[in-house]
Parts: structure tokens; C-alpha cells; sequence
């Protein structure tokens, strides 16, 4: 599966007194992450566009992270994201978070779609489906 890169960089709001980034803050980064990777893979249903033409909402279900190393103030990272197992009320998402060759932390996240005004899942939309088959090509 085709990966998507996001350079991001640790700034003092990410951190605690002594530098070093906040376990929240690898939360956010996965979160900026896979906004953009779903922005470029499916420009036409951006969570925005998703959320008022067609009344869907993406939400995370689960999210599962191992910290392996502290990202501190300054350091120059990049979140890398990819699709894993896509069914059709949810789809698998894989995230590292990066320093150079450093692997700060690992991510599976889990994404379901729900219908805004009754909260029930709804299946993922078709030309979001083949969007993201045609990442993995």
C-alpha cells in the first residue's frame, strides 16, 4: 500500500517544561496525518465535503499506539500513513511517526463512517472505496 508522507516539526506547544513532546501530542500528528492522506487520495470527499454533501462523518472506533521514543522541541518529524484492511463500514489505518531513521511511535487506527444525524455506521462510499483500492496500486 502506498505510503503518505507528512513532514511536521515539534514546537514548544507540543512539549512539557523539559522539551519533550506530550504523549497527546503524537495523537495529533497521526490525526494531521491522515486528514492529509485522505485529502490527496480522495480529494472529493474531504471530512468537510463528506460531512455536509453527503451527511457523513468519519470517527475514530479505536486507536492503538506503541511509544518507542520521546520526540523533542525542534526535532524535524514526519508522519507516514497508509490504508491497511478497508471493510465496508470501516478501514484500518497505519501511521509512524518518525525522526530521521528513529521510529518515535507506531499507530493502527481504526475508522468507521456514521450517518451525522442518527450516529448509525453507513458503508464507506464508493468512490471513496476505489480511491483508496487505486492507493494500493
Amino acid at each position: 500500500m502506498r505510503e503518505f508522507r507528512l513532514k511536521d516539526r515539534v514546537y514548544f506547544s507540543d512539549t512539557d517544561a523539559g522539551g519533550i513532546a506530550y504523549h497527546r501530542s503524537y495523537f495529533d500528528w497521526a490525526e494531521h496525518g491522515r486528514t492529509e492522506m485522505l485529502r490527496e487520495a480522495v480529494p472529493s470527499h474531504q471530512q468537510s465535503a463528506l460531512a455536509e454533501k453527503d451527511g457523513i462523518l468519519t470517527v475514530i472506533k479505536s486507536i492503538e499506539i506503541h511509544y518507542r521514543m520521546p520526540a523533542f522541541l525542534d526535532d524535524e518529524i514526519e508522519i507516514i500513513t497508509s490504508m491497511g484492511k478497508v471493510q465496508r463500514f470501516s478501514c484500518m489505518i497505519n501511521q509512524r511517526i518518525v525522526r530521521g531513521s528513529e521510529v518515535l511511535a507506531d499507530l493502527v487506527v481504526k475508522a468507521a463512517f456514521i450517518d451525522r444525524e442518527t450516529k448509525h455506521p453507513v458503508p464507506i462510499p464508493e468512490d471513496f472505496l476505489a480511491a483508496l483500492s487505486e492507493e494500493g496500486k
